[in-house]
């Protein structure tokens, strides 16, 4: 017993070196969000972050954004005559731009926020719903502790940057999936800790599809909430994991961010929809990126056969539950495959998908989206603000 005792004693000081070794970097106040205390609270948790070997270059970037954000020129108000909210946007952090150099098979893009910023206001968009790309948290396949980390650190940064822009920047909490129980730990901390306005995971998760019944506790833990968390899916690589490897399923030539992506999203949302989790947990919202992507393709072939009374329900799920976001170049035309199926106009919100799209392509899917024949002002007015704001309400910052 003394020895189990002391060993004991000893990983607690284990976890109170590796604190003190981040807390001696960490500031105590970023405009309010006190990040030392967040790495004591990760340490008090059993999450170790400095297995990352990136977490003091992480909060570096934190201290020299807060530098920035605190200088006489951050302070003076930028010129914005708009209120567009943008719910689909993303932080590319350097460390992690190191970490994860390429996405979707293309070069992973470069990002400052300064440039978000001038992006935005370019845009007319007032308020920016920062989230994390793919892979998310879900770099180390099959490391539980790495998965979990790095989940901690993007939303301690995350939050960071609303602390000092609170205004302009709100954001989704990544959860370290498929391990529903440091999920649940992380939504909890980061929605009631750090200020999180929903939470964002991927079509799947190292080849485990949101429906999966292995993660019903995730579902039910969020379902519970009281304040109707907000889901954001973003698209990711389909996995599959063969003699104990996990090896990417894309089976053509092109590459994954190109067009599997919208086929992700597809088969994402059908998981969703077959397996009762849409029915079943009645308290989320979700968000649908680039207007569902292939899924209103498919909605029809895939819901028929459930029968009448499932197709009516599942319709009015995606009329009311089911948010779709704008990313990419899909207005006028690939919105009227959604439209198509009675989705009304309250249900479209605006998304942009800074900065992993094509830089020449924001310009033209924006004005796609403001020129649509099939849309009056008010409709364009709704998608671009009022629909957003209708479905975050109090938990955005404006």
């Amino acid at each position: 017993m003394k020895a189990f005792n002391s060993f004991l004693f000893l990983g607690a000081l284990a976890y109170s070196v590796v604190a003190d070794s981040l807390t001696d970097i960490a500031s105590d106040d970023v405009n309010g969000l006190n990040v030392t205390q967040t790495i004591v609270d990760s340490s008090n948790s059993g999450i170790n972050l400095n297995l990352l070997n990136f977490t003091a270059d992480a909060l570096e970037f934190i201290n020299t954004a807060a530098s920035v954000a605190n200088s006489s020129a951050a302070r003076r108000k930028r010129a914005n005559t708009g209120n567009g909210i943008d719910v689909h946007s993303h932080f590319v952090f350097p460390w992690y731009k190191a970490l994860v150099p390429t996405t979707g098979g293309n070069p992973t893009p470069d990002w400052t926020l300064e440039d978000h910023m001038n992006f935005a206001s370019g845009l007319s968009i007032t308020k920016t719903i920062l989230g994390s790309s793919t892979p998310q948290a879900n770099v180390y396949f099959g490391n539980q502790a790495l998965t979990t980390a790095l989940a901690r650190l993007l939303n301690i940064c995350a939050a960071s940057l609303h602390a000092l822009y609170p205004k302009q920047i709100d954001f989704f909490c990544v959860v370290p999936l498929p391990s529903v129980d440091a999920a649940k730990a992380e939504a909890e901390y980061c929605l009631n800790n750090l200020g999180a306005v929903g939470i964002t995971t991927m079509t799947n998760h190292e080849g485990l599809y949101l429906g999966n019944s292995a993660l019903d506790g995730f579902w039910s833990y969020i379902n519970s909430r009281s304040d109707k968390p907000i889901v954001f899916v973003h698209p990711t690589a389909p996995y599959m994991k063969i003699n104990g490897k996990f090896v990417e399923a894309n089976p053509t030539q092109y590459l994954t961010g190109l067009v599997e992506f919208y086929f992700e999203t597809a088969r994402c949302y059908m998981d969703l929809s077959y397996s009762g989790v849409l029915t079943k947990y009645t308290n989320i919202r979700w968000i649908a990126s680039h207007v569902g992507g292939a899924f209103p393709s498919i909605l029809d072939r895939m819901i028929k056969s459930l029968g009448p009374t499932m197709e009516a329900q599942l319709k009015s799920i995606y009329n009311t539950r089911v948010f779709w976001d704008s990313a990419g170049p899909t207005y006028p035309n690939q919105v009227r495959g959604l439209r198509g199926y009675g989705i009304p106009i309250s249900q479209l919100l605006l998304g942009t998908d800074y900065p992993y799209a094509p830089a020449g392509t924001y310009a033209g899917a924006f004005a796609g989206l403001v020129n649509d024949p099939d849309f009056n002002q008010a409709n364009i007015t709704a998608i671009l603000h009022n629909n957003s704001a209708a479905l975050f309400g109090d938990k955005l910052t404006m």
